[in-house]
């Protein structure tokens, strides 16, 4: 008697155990990987060098003036639209958002980030958007993943935040 416990003990053990590994195997096949890391560290790094980069460029604007500059005049004036006045007689904020707007067509839709969707906001103080651009259907593909790029408004201790997200900022 001893002896066919031990037998169904030990199957029972066995069942339990190919039911755990089977459960696991199920769970490893059916889930879905929720996000690629090498995807996101390369859009990651795209912005980080794409944003940057546009800073550091010459807006012809002016001589001596960079789409940075530009940024942060239009921030520091908003209402007023700037207070450089470029050499076709536009003021920073629609000489920027022009010029931005342009950048943006002629590299990531180019690259093919319009199918997938971005967006390129900067946001000055009191929260508010001074240049926004939006390329592609964002419609369903908010990613809401948002790294500011932060512009020091000096003298002041404010900042103005630029967001380049791809899969949209989520900003609301």
């Amino acid at each position: 008697m001893k002896k066919s416990q031990m037998e169904i003990v030990g199957l029972l053990i066995i069942v339990i155990i190919i039911s755990l590994v089977l459960l696991f195997v199920l769970k490893v096949v059916f889930t879905k990987k929720t996000t690629d890391t090498t995807q996101d560290y390369q859009q990651s790094t795209l912005v980080t060098s794409f944003v940057s980069t546009l800073f550091q460029t010459s807006s012809g604007c002016t001589d001596d003036t960079t789409i940075k500059d530009l940024l942060i005049d239009c921030a520091k004036n908003p209402f007023s639209d700037g207070t450089i006045i470029c050499t076709d007689g536009k003021k920073s904020c629609a000489y920027a958002n022009e010029t931005i707007v342009y950048l943006l067509q002629h590299t990531l839709d180019q690259w093919g980030f319009k199918e997938t969707g971005y967006e390129f906001v900067a946001v000055a103080p009191p929260n508010q958007k001074i240049i926004y651009y939006q390329s592609g259907d964002l419609s369903a593909s908010m990613s809401g993943k948002t790294t500011p790029f932060a512009l020091r408004l000096y003298p002041s201790q404010q900042n103005l935040y630029v967001y380049l997200c791809i899969g949209g900022c989520g900003l609301e």
